[in-house]
């Protein structure tokens, strides 16, 4: 049987993957006197997800993907909808479930406030980084990685796979909102209109940005540079990271240099952003947070978009 608590405290190969590993080699914390994880979050190799598959604590998710799970899945992998994760409130899509549910299904998937995770999708890392930046916001301070290629990569470099489902003990995961991950629509109209200092990046296609789509609003927020977070993978079938130069020269372009500078984020439903918003983290931005209503909460509204460069 498993519980939950939830506080509403407000206080590749050639991937950018292997030269950030050894950078970070020195920097690891110890979970287990066999088993080291890196002492941030971020982007992890297949080889090195291999050499902590034992972990008895490590909690390997699959995100959505239910129709194949029980076919193939990474051994150990435990698995989740991606509709779990979000929710649709004040008739905008997309925004982070309720904590307590959330807690619920982070308690049955085995998962406390310090259990290292690491995440795969099918989606070049897109719904298992929004994984990510959900336990983040919910106080969970372990481990957090997504694997690099997800799924795809792991099976055609034919690594360890199992089929059937995967169970485990349930746990209570102890939650505290921690806002440092969040951004709200009244920071980021005042970050539009000047009235508080940070980058906003918007993170959708070129077409969403520019207003040449059928959905509205057509355009983006006023001030607003754009990133389409597809720019940091290899290609548009290879869906893991570019090496690093093809990925920070873009960001540097932009203005996205200062890792010490406040960063938010947004796309439709803060999706796709959460795939930045690991990137950034990953390359040690220290303070870069998601708009979790993006564009969708902006819509519903009734706020102004430009499609000024």
């Amino acid at each position: 049987m498993f519980g939950y608590f939830f506080s509403h405290d407000h206080g590749h190969r050639e991937s950018i993957i292997a030269d950030s590993y050894r950078i970070e080699r020195s920097m690891t914390t110890t979970v287990d006197a066999e088993y080291s994880y890196p002492a941030t979050m971020g982007f992890v190799t297949a080889d090195w997800l291999e050499t902590v598959l034992g972990d008895p604590r490590l909690r390997v998710v699959q995100v959505d993907g239910e129709q194949y799970y029980h076919q193939v899945h990474i051994p150990g992998a435990l698995q989740i909808a991606y509709g779990k994760l979000v929710t649709k409130r004040n008739d905008v899509p997309g925004v982070m479930a309720d904590p307590v549910d959330l807690a619920r299904e982070f308690g049955r998937l085995g998962i406390d406030a310090t259990t290292p995770v690491v995440a795969y999708d099918l989606t070049g890392g897109l719904d298992a980084a929004r994984l990510l930046w959900t336990l983040a916001s919910l106080g969970h301070t372990g481990f957090k990685g997504v694997l690099d290629g997800g799924l795809s990569l792991w099976y055609s470099q034919n690594r360890p796979r199992e089929s059937g489902a995967v169970s485990v003990a349930g746990v209570t995961f102890h939650g505290s909102l921690d806002t440092r991950w969040l951004a709200e629509y009244e920071e980021v109209l005042a970050i539009s209109e000047g009235r508080q200092e940070a980058i906003l990046v918007d993170t959708r296609s070129s077409k969403e940005y520019q207003g040449l789509t059928l959905r509205g609003p057509r355009g983006h927020i006023r001030g607003a540079v754009h990133y389409d977070w597809t720019q940091s993978l290899a290609g548009p079938k290879d869906l893991w990271l570019k090496k690093l130069d093809g990925i920070t020269e873009p960001l540097r372009r932009l203005g996205i240099s200062d890792v010490d500078k406040d960063v938010v984020l947004y796309c439709e439903t803060a999706h796709r952003a959460a795939h930045t918003w690991l990137l950034l983290l990953h390359l040690g931005y220290k303070k870069v947070r998601l708009y979790d209503g993006s564009i969708a909460e902006w819509r519903v509204l009734g706020l102004p978009v430009t499609q000024d460069a």
